[in-house]
């Protein structure tokens, strides 16, 4: 009886440590092919490009963070990092205002849209907010042309 209970023990033991190698390879391919569900961080920076020398206001926030308000002089540049989540559902939602009463808004960081494993990724998510809507640097072209109307929808 002592015996089975050893070969048991012994058994359970093995089994544990593949287990705990299986996990660790795939943890490593994991943070290989989705670098986003390593510890990376992704940053955004915004900068106001309104070009008539408005002051842009704007106010972002996502489902467990608010940034507060920001005032961006002309040509400025505001930035936050953050985290995105494993599951692939970060978004964070920016309201900006210029003067005479302009007010929209625009999802800055949508990962189903700027997530590392979708189609134009980004890590480093530079945008360049004009009245026509907000454009991102494009990595490919060395542009600010991945542009968006401020409803979200891509302008071609």
């Amino acid at each position: 009886m002592a015996n089975i209970q050893r070969t048991q023990v012994l058994v359970v033991m093995i089994i544990s440590l593949l287990i705990q190698i299986s996990l660790l390879q795939a943890e490593t391919i994991a943070s290989d092919v989705h670098p986003n569900i390593s510890t990376l961080k992704s940053m955004v920076r915004i900068t106001n490009r309104l070009g008539d020398g408005s002051t842009l206001n704007l106010h972002c926030k996502s489902s467990d963070d608010n940034l507060g308000l920001q005032i961006l002089a002309p040509n400025k540049s505001w930035s936050f990092t953050f985290r995105p989540n494993i599951w692939g559902t970060t978004v964070f939602y920016c309201h900006f205002t210029w003067p005479r009463g302009h007010s929209t808004h625009f999802y800055i960081y949508d990962d189903f849209r700027d997530g590392v494993h979708r189609g134009i990724p980004c890590i480093y998510c530079f945008w360049d907010i004009s009245k026509d809507g907000p454009c991102r640097f494009n990595e490919a072209t060395d542009a600010f042309d991945i542009c968006y109307y401020w409803n979200g929808d891509p302008k071609q």
